[in-house]
C-alpha cells in the first residue's frame, strides 16, 4: 500500500497516523555534511579517550593489588579474588545510580541551566556518601557470607580482611563515581583521568609498603591491599571535590537539593538495578562454569581479561554519547542526537571489530602470553574465536545503552538489558556449557545471542521509541522555562 493511499479519510484517519510515526524516526535522521561528521566525530574522541584512560587506570589498580598480593600465596590469592567481586556487585548498583548525575547534569548544560548542574553533583554526593556508608557497614566482618556461598574455608579469614580494609574507601569510591559523573556531564573527561592517574601512582607506593613492610611502613598482608586501595581513593576523592568545588555559578541556582536527589534517582535507580542484575547474572554465569572444569573457570578468567581491551574503550564511547545525546537534547536537537548516536556507533563498532578480526587471527599467541597450560591455551583459543562473532554486535549494544540513557528513556533500557542478559548469559551457560557438555565455549554462546537480541531491541527502542515522539513534539513547541525539564522521565 502506497503513501498516498494511506492518506487520512474518515475511515483511515488512525492508519495514516500510525504510518506517520513509522516513518518520523527515518525523517529526523538528518544527513550531515562532511565537516558535521567530522565535528561531532572530535566531540565524541575529545570526551571519551580520556574516559578510555580513566577506566584503564581502574583497572590498572585491581591488577597492581592482585599481582602484589599473588606474592602471599594461593590462599590469599583466591579470598582477594572473591572479596573483589562481592564488593564490585555492590559498587555496580551505586555506579549505576550515578549515571543519573550524568543524565541530568548533560540535559541541564544542554537546557542553558549550568547553575542546576551543581545542584546535582550536590545530590549526587549526598546518595553517594548515604550508599557508601550502607556498603562500609554491610562489610565489616563478612565471613557469613563466604562461608554462606562456600567458597574455600582456606580463603574465608583473606577475604574477610581484604573487604574488610579496601571497603574503608566505600564512602571515597561513591563520592568518586558521583563526581566523575557530574564533570563527564559538564563536557570534562581530563580531570577525572588526571584524579585516576593520581591515585594509581599513591595505590603502587601504599599497596606494596603495606603489603610487605616497606618504606617505614608495618606488613600488614592481604589487609596492607586494601587499605592502601581505600587511602589511594580517598586521595583521588578529594582531588574531585576541590575540582567541583572551586567553580562557582554565575547564579545559584533554585533547585533544592532534596529535588535534585528525587530528579537523579529517577534516572540514576532503574539504572543502578540494571547493573546489579547483569553483575548477578555475570557472577551466576561463572558459578555455574566453576562447577565443569578447572581449565574452562580459567580459561573464561583469562579471556574475559583479553577481551576487555575491546570492551572498555566501546564503553567510554558509549559514555560520550549519553553526554551529548543528553545535551543536544536539552538544546532539542534530536538530530543532532541522532547524528552523535551514529557517529558513535561507527566509532565503537570499528574499533571492536577490529579487536576481533585480531582476536580470531591471533587468539592462540594471544593466550599463550597469559597461561602455559596447553588445556586452558586450547579453550581460550576457542573463545577468543567466539568472541569475534560478537564484537561489534557488543558495541552498538553498549553504545545503544548510553544514547538511550541520554535520552532518558531508562526503564525500558532496564528492563531489556536485565530481561535479555538472564535469559541468554546464565540460561546458555547452564543449557549448552554444562547440560551438552560444551563447557565454557558453549556459555559463550550466550554473549553472542545476548548482544544479537539486545543489540536489535536497543536499535528499535532508539529509532521508534515513545521518547522520540516526546522530543519532537518538544522541539515543535516555544521554549520552556529556565527550570522546566525539556522532557519527562520515560
Amino acid at each position: 500500500m502506497s503513501a498516498e493511499e494511506l492518506r487520512p479519510t474518515k475511515a483511515g484517519g488512525d492508519r495514516w497516523d500510525r504510518f506517520r510515526r513509522w516513518v518520523a524516526p527515518a525523517k529526523a535522521a538528518v544527513r550531515l555534511e562532511p565537516q558535521d561528521t567530522r565535528s561531532t566525530r572530535r566531540e565524541v574522541v575529545d570526551l571519551a579517550w580520556p574516559t578510555a584512560v580513566a577506566m584503564l587506570g581502574d583497572t590498572a589498580m585491581g591488577l597492581v593489588d592482585t599481582k602484589l598480593v599473588a606474592g602471599l600465596g594461593a590462599n590469599a590469592l583466591g579470598g582477594v579474588g572473591v572479596a573483589t567481586t562481592i564488593m564490585w556487585l555492590q559498587y555496580s548498583i551505586v555506579f549505576g545510580v550515578m549515571r543519573g548525575v550524568k543524565v541530568r547534569t548533560a540535559h541541564a548544560v544542554g537546557e542553558k541551566r549550568k547553575q542546576d548542574a551543581l545542584a546535582y553533583a550536590r545530590a549526587g554526593l549526598l546518595l553517594a556518601t548515604m550508599c557508601g556508608a550502607t556498603i562500609w557497614l554491610l562489610c565489616r566482618d563478612a565471613s557469613w557470607l563466604f562461608s554462606h556461598i562456600g567458597i574455600d574455608p582456606a580463603t574465608v579469614g583473606y577475604a574477610r580482611d581484604f573487604l574488610a580494609a579496601r571497603t574503608w574507601g566505600a564512602v571515597s569510591i561513591c563520592v568518586i563515581s558521583a563526581l566523575v559523573q557530574y564533570r563527564q556531564g559538564l563536557g570534562d573527561s581530563r580531570n577525572p583521568m588526571i584524579a585516576g592517574l593520581l591515585a594509581n601512582v599513591v595505590n603502587v607506593f601504599l599497596a606494596y609498603g603495606l603489603i610487605y613492610g616497606h618504606f617505614g611502613l608495618p606488613a600488614l598482608g592481604v589487609r596492607g591491599a586494601g587499605y592502601g586501595t581505600a587511602i589511594a581513593e580517598t586521595v583521588e576523592a578529594l582531588f574531585l571535590l576541590w575540582i567541583a568545588f572551586r567553580e562557582r555559578p554565575e547564579r545559584a541556582s533554585l533547585l533544592g537539593t532534596t529535588q535534585a536527589a528525587r530528579e537523579v534517582a529517577s534516572l540514576g535507580v532503574p539504572t543502578g538495578v540494571q547493573f546489579g542484575m547483569e553483575m548477578l547474572a555475570f557472577s551466576t554465569f561463572t558459578a555455574i562454569l566453576g562447577g565443569i572444569g578447572a581449565h574452562e573457570i580459567a580459561a573464561h578468567q583469562v579471556a574475559m581479561t583479553i577481551i576487555r581491551t575491546s570492551f572498555l574503550p566501546g564503553v567510554a564511547v558509549s559514555e560520550a554519547a549519553s553526554v551529548l545525546v543528553g545535551r543536544s537534547l536539552g538544546e532539542r536537537d534530536l538530530a543532532k542526537a541522532d547524528a552523535v548516536t551514529r557517529t558513535s556507533i561507527g566509532l565503537a563498532a570499528g574499533f571492536m571489530t577490529i579487536c576481533g578480526v585480531v582476536f580470531a587471527v591471533f587468539g592462540g599467541l594471544i593466550a599463550a602470553q597469559f597461561t602455559n597450560d596447553p588445556d586452558v591455551t586450547r579453550v581460550v583459543r576457542r573463545l577468543l574465536l567466539v568472541a569475534a562473532l560478537f564484537q561489534t554486535l557488543d558495541a552498538i549494544t553498549i553504545v545503544l545503552r548510553g544514547a538511550l540513557r541520554g535520552a532518558k528513556d531508562v526503564r525500558p533500557v532496564m528492563i531489556i538489558g536485565i530481561g535479555v542478559a538472564w535469559v541468554c548469559i546464565p540460561g546458555a551457560a547452564w543449557f549448552f556449557g554444562k547440560h551438552l557438555g560444551m563447557g565454557a565455549v558453549g556459555g559463550w554462546f550466550g554473549f553472542v545471542a545476548e548482544t544479537t537480541l539486545a543489540s536489535s531491541l536497543f536499535w528499535f527502542r532508539w529509532t521508534r521509541g515513545t521518547w522520540r515522539a516526546r522530543y519532537e513534539q518538544r522541539t515543535e513547541e516555544a521554549p520552556t522555562s529556565s527550570r522546566e525539564p525539556a522532557v519527562a522521565t520515560a
